[in-house]
C-alpha cells in the first residue's frame, strides 16, 4: 500500500517539473522565432511603411551609395523602417539561392526598387 502511494506521489511530482519545463522551452522557442516570422507575414500598415521614403527607389550602385540610401531609411523613415528594409535585405541573402551569399549581387538586384518593394520581395 505504501509502496503504491509513494510511487504515485513520485510520479505525480516528476510529471509536474516535466510539464513545467516543457513549457518553459516552448515560451523561449516562441520568443526565438518571432522576429524572424515578422519579416515574413503581412502585418499592420504602419506609418513608417506609409513614409514617402519608403516609395523612392534607393541607389544601391556601389556599397557606398548603398550605405547613403540606407541612412537616409533610417533618418526619415524611422527606425522601424531600416529596422524592417535591414531584416528583409538579410532575409534575401540568406535565402535567395541565385545570390550565393554576395551583398554586390543582391545590390545589383535592388538597385532601384523601393524600399516597400524589397521588402514585399522578402515577404514572398
Amino acid at each position: 500500500m505504501r509502496k503504491t502511494i509513494v510511487t504515485s506521489i513520485a510520479t505525480g511530482t516528476m510529471t509536474l517539473f516535466l510539464v513545467s519545463a516543457c513549457a518553459e522551452d516552448t515560451k523561449v522557442t516562441e520568443a526565438v522565432v518571432t522576429p524572424a516570422v515578422a519579416v515574413a507575414q503581412d502585418g499592420p500598415v504602419t506609418s513608417d511603411q506609409v513614409s514617402p521614403i519608403m516609395d523612392q527607389p534607393v541607389n544601391f550602385s556601389t556599397p557606398e551609395e548603398a550605405e547613403k540610401s540606407l541612412q537616409k531609411v533610417r533618418e526619415q523613415g524611422g527606425e522601424i523602417a531600416y529596422k524592417n528594409l535591414e531584416g528583409s535585405m538579410k532575409y534575401m541573402l540568406y535565402r535567395d539561392l541565385s545570390l550565393k551569399g554576395s551583398q554586390e549581387k543582391m545590390y545589383e538586384k535592388l538597385d532601384g526598387k523601393t524600399p516597400t518593394q524589397i521588402i514585399s520581395m522578402a515577404k514572398r
